[in-house]
């Protein structure tokens, strides 16, 4: 592997960073404030960390339920 090929976790996060920047960007329009650079890679670990923290809950869910699949209603709970 070359030092250019991304995992899907790279690229995951990447697209995690883009999409709050985008969200940033639309927002500090509406309500005129200042967004650094900063405050927009801070979100983007939130962010990036909560979908990581409720990944490995749905997966817990279904092993609870002895299955090897997430369901919907793994979700729902």
């Amino acid at each position: 592997m070359s030092d250019t090929d991304e995992g899907p976790r790279e690229r995951l996060k990447a697209a995690v960073w883009f999409t709050v920047g985008e969200i940033c960007n639309a927002e500090k329009e509406k309500l005129n404030v200042a967004i650094t650079p900063q405050l927009i890679a801070s979100l983007a670990e939130i962010v990036y960390a909560q979908a990581e923290t409720l990944g490995k809950d749905l997966e817990m869910f279904a092993k609870h339920a002895k299955r090897s699949t997430v369901s919907v209603d793994d979700v729902k709970s």
